[in-house]
């Protein structure tokens, strides 16, 4: 059974509004519109929910939100909770055969999108969806819609009266949003949560990094429609904080928001620390107090390196859609690995075998299973992959690689990612922190690959600086020099760019494209 948030945690997302004590006229939500206080905010909610309502949508309903970030695209999500609705997000980079899939799986009734976001045309995205993915949908809602109907379905403007928001349906049983996994390694999956899991998670990490604390000022960079955005914008209305949102990332924006705003914190991906650091200047930020990272690339030492001389003091992260983002947190201590001591105290830790199945001891490594409060209720629709990621006591399979240790754990690898060489089990991040620190090298990714029936070796990919030549005869010999024989790549391969795949928190590397391109290598 899954663990639940007690009496001393807000029940709903309506609750988390009036979870702070702040002072109801200081600053909520900044956005390129302007500043909503915390009361405005409130009164915003209740605008989208009578508009919402205006078009139909009624509790136990699905409505897709396909937004940038924005104080529109936060008030919404609650509009959606106060409805009793299900929120379906949708990240803004998707793209027609994306957003339709989503939309035919989810069957939501109601699409949420912007006319005013220029890098991406919403109208002409969602007209060119096929009838079968739109079947389901009754009607549009937009930001300044610019028609009144759009391939045979009415647009409504998202805006109604205060006055019509009707009755709060908000509880915290009740199914509130889905967030959409990346699909690295596989097909993309609806994860379900329901509202009390979303609002108790909120009180805890608002709690555990400080954004209860006075003068707290969040940097809402990532997009709001995946976990770690979405995490850290629902922390920082549990603790009061003041959410400065950036609609598409670009580095000298950030910086210079970050130092207009004094903004206290800032969460995202190694890359997003590595283009603030370029921008920065070199000159220090003085207002960051923390800063929460999550790794997804081989350079991520090089870029929160950059952002800790910077005086942004990263902490490593982990978290997942299942889990919600921000699960843990990494200690002063060891603030650089990733993994860390969960924020929740009744959180349950496991690693076990991925072959038997048997628990094993501190400091081995192995699968990383969880239960939390924070824990997803299903996968939307698909028992099947919930049976399969959930055991009968409740522990979620994570599919990661790590190890227990203390009271936490240091996360290493996807199991996907992870490499069986010479009878053991070994992330790859071992050996492309090696490649990695030789002089040349912008970027590395090892996979293992196997030639025939033989045993898998490992394959490294290297992305150079520009105008540097590497030598692979070179690098192997390096390799041999500082690794054990069976972890030294049979090649060391120069490629112009990883294949990567967009997901909400940034661009991931397809380790599944670079295990075929290293097969055929060694076919060669």
């Amino acid at each position: 059974m899954r663990q639940t948030y007690g009496p001393a945690y807000p029940a709903t997302l309506s609750a988390l509004i009036a979870w702070s004590d702040r002072d109801p006229l200081a600053p909520a939500v900044t956005d390129a519109a302007g500043t909503l206080t915390r009361r405005a905010f409130q009164e915003r909610v209740l605008l989208l929910a009578a508009g919402l309502r205006r078009a139909g949508v009624e509790p136990g309903e699905r409505v897709a939100l396909w937004l940038p970030n924005g104080s529109d695209y936060l008030a919404v999500i609650f509009a959606c909770a106060r409805l009793g609705a299900l929120a379906i997000h949708i990240n803004t980079r998707f793209r027609t055969a994306e957003v339709g899939s989503l939309l035919r799986r989810s069957r939501a009734v109601a699409l949420v999108t912007d006319w005013r976001f220029p890098p991406v045309d919403f109208p002409a995205i969602a007209a060119a969806l096929p009838a079968e993915d739109r079947a389901a949908l009754r009607c549009l809602l937009g930001v300044s819609p610019g028609a009144s109907e759009l391939a045979g379905l009415p647009v409504h403007a998202l805006d109604g009266a205060a006055g019509d928001a009707g009755p709060d349906h908000a509880r915290g049983q009740l199914p509130c949003l889905t967030f959409t996994t990346s699909g690295t390694t596989g097909g993309p999956k609806l994860v379900l949560h329901d509202q009390q899991t979303i609002a108790g998670h909120a009180v805890d990490v608002a709690r555990r990094i400080g954004l209860d604390a006075a003068e707290a000022v969040l940097f809402g960079a990532l997009p709001f429609c995946g976990t770690f955005g979405n995490v850290a914008v629902m922390a920082a209305i549990a603790g009061g904080a003041h959410i400065v949102c950036l609609e598409q990332f670009d580095g000298d924006t950030a910086v210079k928001l970050i130092r207009q705003h004094r903004i206290t914190h800032v969460i995202g991906g190694d890359e997003m620390f590595g283009r603030i650091a370029a921008a920065a200047g070199g000159r220090r930020f003085g207002s960051v107090r923390f800063s929460g990272f999550a790794a997804f690339h081989s350079s991520a030492a090089v870029s929160i390196a950059a952002a800790q001389a910077l005086g942004m003091q990263p902490h490593g992260l982990y978290g997942s859609s299942e889990v919600q983002a921000l699960f843990s947190v990494s200690d002063d201590e060891n603030r650089l690995l990733g993994g860390g001591v969960p924020v929740n105290s009744q959180a349950r830790l496991a690693v076990r075998d991925p072959q038997s199945g048997s628990s094993l001891p501190a400091g081995t490594s192995g699968e990383l299973w969880i239960d939390a409060p924070s824990r997803f209720i299903e996968y939307l629709e698909n028992p099947a992959a919930t049976e399969k990621a959930i055991d009968a006591g409740g522990m979620f399979r994570t599919g990661d690689l790590a190890r227990l240790e203390g009271a936490g754990f240091v996360y290493e690898a996807r199991m996907g990612d992870a490499m069986r060489l010479g009878g053991f089990l070994v992330s790859p991040e071992e050996i492309e922190a090696v490649i990695q620190a030789q002089a040349g090298v912008a970027g590395v990714q090892v996979v293992a690959a196997a030639r025939g029936g033989a045993d898998p070796v490992p394959v490294a990919f290297v992305r150079t600086n520009t105008g540097a030549r590497l030598d692979e005869a070179a690098l192997r010999t390096r390799c041999f020099e500082l690794l054990a024989r069976f972890k030294v790549p049979e090649r060391i391969v120069v490629v112009d760019a990883f294949p990567t795949v967009d997901s909400p928190n940034g661009p991931k590397v397809q380790k599944i494209r670079l295990r075929e391109m290293a097969e055929a290598l060694l076919r060669e």
